[in-house]
C-alpha cells in the first residue's frame, strides 16, 4: 500500500552513519579523535580539507580504515553520528537535545560533497518502502556581499524594536541585493548545484523537492541574507518548494531573536507571495525554556510569518488562546508535521504525553486528525499553487 510523502526530512539526518564513514574513505577524508581548541578541532567531526591540514591537526584526523580498526572508537563514533544505543549509555552522552543537533556539524562535510549519491540512495530506500515523495530539507540559503554599514543596520535590530525600525532596514538590504550582480551570481549558483545534483533522480515513481532554510542561531544580518537568498532561489526553480527556519529553538539567540525572524519571514513573504514556509516551531517543552518561552512561536510563525505547515508544535496547548488557534490552523488548513520519533528523541514526548492526547484522551493519531492533519500525499507546497 502507497505510504505517500515524507514533509519533515532533514536530508543530512537521513543518511546512516555507517555510510557517512563509507564516504569519509572514499573521498579519503578524516575524521577529529579529539577536542583541540588551540587548533580549532572539534572530536567526531569529519574533515574534508585534509590537504589544508596543519602536521599537528592531520596527527588528530584518522582515516575511516583506521576508526574501523578501532572498535572501541567505532562504537563511540556511531553512538555520537546518531542515536544508536543512546538510552542504554545516556548518562555517558550530552543531552538528547544537544546530541541530536550536534551531529549536523560532525557530518555536513561529508554531506554537502555527495548529494547525488544520496538522493539516490535515498531514492532507492523511498521506493523500497513505498514512499513516493520526499521534500528534503537540504542547505542554507547562501550569505550575501553587501556593505558593511547594511550588515551593522541589521544586526542592531532586536525582537523589541519597531516595526518601521525592522522594514527600515529590511528595506535597505534588500534594495542593495534584489538587482545586484553578484548576489543573483550566489544564488543562481546555488540553485544550479541543487538542480545539478538532483539530475535523474525524479521518475514516474519517485519525485523528491527541497526546501532551503536559514539557521536560527546565527546574526540579524546573516539570517536576513540567507532569508532573502533562499526566498529568491525559491522562486528560481519548480524543484526548491518552500522556505524552512532550523536550528535549536531553545538557544539563547533563537529565543531572544524568535519575533525578529519572524517578522524577517513576513517582510520577504511580502515579497514573494507565491513562496511557501515549513517553519519549525513550538519544538520546546516546559524545562527546555521558561513557560513564557512556550506562549507564542507557533502563533507567531503563523499569524506573523505566513507559515502554510508547523513542524512539530508539540507546546501547542501553552500557546495563549490554544484552541482558538488551533480553530485557525484548521481553517487555513495548516498541517502540523507531528514528528514522532524526533519528539520522543528530542524532547521526550511519547505516548500519552502527547498533548493532543493528554487533553483530548485519544488513544490513536487518527483520532485527532480533527485538528492535526498528519502528512498526507499532496504537493502541498507547488509554489503555483494558491
Amino acid at each position: 500500500m502507497p505510504k505517500g510523502g515524507d514533509l519533515h526530512h532533514h536530508y543530512s539526518g537521513s543518511i546512516y552513519a555507517e555510510t557517512y564513514l563509507n564516504w569519509v574513505g572514499t573521498h579519503n577524508y578524516c575524521v577529529y579523535r579529539e577536542d583541540n581548541a588551540a587548533l580549532n578541532i572539534q572530536k567526531y567531526r569529519i574533515e574534508s580539507k585534509v590537504s589544508e591540514l596543519s602536521s599537528a591537526a592531520k596527527a588528530l584526523c584518522i582515516t575511516a580504515d583506521a576508526i574501523r580498526s578501532d572498535n572501541g572508537f567505532y562504537r563511540e563514533l556511531l553512538k555520537r553520528w546518531s542515536d544508536i544505543d543512546y538510552f542504554n549509555h545516556y548518562h555517558e552522552q550530552p543531552p538528547p537535545d544537544q546530541q541530536f543537533f550536534d551531529t549536523f556539524g560532525y557530518f555536513d562535510p561529508v554531506a554537502d560533497s555527495n548529494y547525488n549519491e544520496g538522493f539516490l540512495w535515498l531514492k532507492n530506500t523511498a521506493i523500497s518502502e513505498n514512499v513516493q515523495y520526499i521534500e528534503t530539507i537540504l542547505k542554507n540559503g547562501p550569505n550575501l556581499v553587501v556593505a558593511d554599514e547594511l550588515n551593522v543596520m541589521l544586526d542592531a535590530l532586536t525582537s523589541k524594536s519597531a516595526d518601521y525600525e525592522i522594514d527600515r532596514a529590511l528595506t535597505a538590504y534588500f534594495n542593495a541585493v534584489v538587482n545586484d550582480t553578484h548576489a543573483n551570481l550566489t544564488i543562481n549558483n546555488y540553485v544550479k548545484m541543487i538542480e545539478t545534483s538532483a539530475d535523474g533522480i525524479n521518475d514516474a515513481n519517485f519525485t523528491l523537492r527541497f526546501q532551503t532554510y536559514v539557521f536560527r542561531g546565527d546574526s540579524p544580518s546573516r539570517v536576513f541574507s540567507s532569508l532573502f537568498s533562499s526566498f529568491s532561489a525559491t522562486m528560481r526553480s519548480d524543484l526548491i518548494v518552500g522556505v524552512n527556519i532550523v536550528g535549536a529553538e531553545n538557544g539563547i539567540v533563537s529565543m531572544r531573536d524568535y519575533t525578529l525572524h519572524m517578522k524577517m519571514f513576513r517582510f520577504l513573504k511580502q515579497r514573494f507571495p507565491l513562496v511557501k514556509l515549513a517553519m519549525h516551531a513550538g519544538e520546546l517543552v516546559l524545562g527546555l525554556v521558561p513557560p513564557e518561552g512556550l506562549q507564542f512561536h507557533i502563533r507567531e510563525a503563523i499569524e506573523i510569518a505566513g507559515a502554510s505547515r508547523i513542524g512539530h508544535g508539540i507546546d501547542i496547548f501553552y500557546e495563549h488562546n490554544s484552541y482558538e488557534l488551533l480553530q485557525k490552523m484548521k481553517q487555513l488548513n495548516i498541517v502540523v508535521e507531528a514528528v514522532v520519533s524526533s519528539n520522543e528523541f528530542i524532547l521526550g514526548i511519547k505516548n500519552g504525553a502527547h498533548p493532543m492526547l493528554v487533553n483530548n484522551n485519544v488513544t490513536s493519531f487518527n483520532s485527532f486528525y480533527f485538528f492535526f492533519q498528519i502528512v498526507k500525499f499532496k504537493y502541498s507546497f507547488n509554489r503555483k499553487s494558491n
